[in-house]
């Protein structure tokens, strides 16, 4: 990619950065009394204009659904590429697939639940393909397919199994696009935090290697066959099936707590960590993709913080509680 492009963006970044909550402001709000005093606390933030918005505290998702798609129409807006930003984004347009497969299966009308981010046309491609229309569309072939493996085997979960395995397939080839170490090394951690998880839900469930098989994939750094003399085994902390990764310091820790609670949320929240600990250098970064990326993802993770601490206040949850799952911070 030609960095010298996103000298003005990457500049204009800079400046956004500064609206970013950080981990300190996250914790002042883990200390509100209820949910109404954690929104209003807010009120000097860029949350302030849906948050006011609100009939009801309960309603706080609509805030942040608003939040993300104002701030994905701004950033695509600002970044001279799709590239970087598409990283992040590409997941949803991934779980709108799949709400159109299961629309199909199930025969209802699912539209409350896609998530209309990105410079994707959802809603083209659902017509599409509910209008049995021809287009050179990979993701209404990759839909078609889908829908094709769901008609063979009548098994629901194959349409997350096929979709997952397009979405990272997806993501390996914007790396390939981007041609940056940073964006590498995403992918590649990504993909093994996966299979890793896979692993660790399919011990618990006692599946067979075919099953295993099915849902790892490939690309990551850690070879995909390595993790079939681990089905059905205890997997330690310092196993060398991820020993010499990238991940291994997160990956030893919540296998640890896995071993002890049987609960992969710690291990989700040291995969949160290792991706905002991968951008944290971006910040030496003067200006490129890498500035546009690591912004997003820092959102990203803030959206995944506020969602935290408004469903566990809306639950009555400990402060205590909630600190345990907040997830660091870029800023």
């Amino acid at each position: 990619m030609d960095r010298n492009k996103y000298v003005q963006s990457s500049a204009w970044i800079r400046v956004l950065e500064k609206n970013l909550l950080s981990y300190q402001y996250f914790l002042r709000l883990s200390e509100a009394p209820t949910l109404k005093d954690a929104l209003r606390m807010l009120q000097d933030t860029i949350y302030q204009t849906y948050i006011s918005k609100l009939e009801r505290e309960t309603d706080y998702e609509i805030a942040l659904s608003e939040e993300l798609k104002r701030f994905y129409k701004e950033i695509y807006e600002i970044s001279p590429s799709r590239i970087p930003i598409d990283f992040c984004a590409i997941k949803y347009f991934y779980h709108n697939l799949k709400v159109m497969a299961k629309e199909y299966v199930k025969g209802e009308d699912l539209s409350h639940l896609y998530v209309p981010v990105g410079q994707y046309d959802v809603f083209g491609l659902r017509a599409l393909f509910n209008e049995n229309r021809e287009s050179k569309s990979e993701y209404l072939k990759e839909l078609k397919k889908t829908v094709e493996i769901y008609e063979k085997t009548k098994r629901p979960s194959d349409i997350d199994i096929y979709l997952d395995r397009c979405y990272f397939n997806s993501l390996l080839k914007l790396a390939d696009e981007a041609d940056e170490e940073l964006f590498y090394d995403y992918v590649k951690d990504t993909i093994d935090f996966k299979n890793i998880r896979s692993l660790m839900r399919a011990n618990q469930e006692g599946a067979d290697l075919e099953f295993l098989q099915d849902i790892l994939i490939d690309g990551g750094n850690i070879y995909k066959d390595n993790f079939f003399n681990y089905l059905n085994s205890d997997i330690e902390a310092d196993s060398p099936l991820f020993k010499f990764s990238n991940i291994y310091k997160y990956v030893k820790k919540g296998t640890e707590s896995f071993g002890k609670k049987g609960s992969l949320a710690k291990f989700e929240l040291l995969v949160d960590n290792e991706m905002v600990d991968l951008i944290k250098n971006v910040k030496k970064i003067t200006y490129g993709p890498e500035v546009v990326f690591a912004y997003v993802l820092a959102k990203e993770i803030e959206l995944r913080n506020l969602r935290i601490i408004f469903v566990s206040k809306m639950n009555g949850l400990s402060s205590e509680f909630i600190r345990e799952r907040l997830r660091d911070t870029y800023v």
